[in-house]
């Protein structure tokens, strides 16, 4: 066991030493707004946090055009992020994004 032990500590300090670790930044090569969402849901599927859920509210502004207001959720995270515009998509997409943004920034 102590053999096992020895081996590992000397793996993970090559490891370290040579800066082959990866961290959540190095998973997403290019972060962008209209792959926030896919980009979310694959640092998920890896195992860094929960899939992300999203909240959806309908409005219609003083002209009676819809406005959606989407929410963001990860389980893990001590926050959520909304967004609002005129389409349904585009706000999941800006809130993802935004969320995608924190996680690379304070994920470790």
């Amino acid at each position: 066991m102590e053999a096992r032990k020895a081996a590992c500590k000397l793996a993970y300090e090559y490891i370290e030493k040579n800066h082959l670790y990866l961290t959540i930044s190095d998973e997403i090569e290019e972060p962008s707004k209209e792959m926030a969402i896919n980009q979310l849901e694959m640092l998920a599927r890896r195992g860094y946090f929960a899939i992300p859920e999203y909240k959806y509210l309908k409005r219609h502004n003083e002209n009676g055009n819809p406005v959606w207001e989407v929410h963001c959720y990860i389980n893990e995270a001590p926050c959520s992020f909304y967004k609002i515009a005129s389409s349904k998509k585009e706000a999941k997409k800006a809130v993802a994004y935004k969320m995608l943004q924190y996680v690379l920034e304070n994920w470790n």
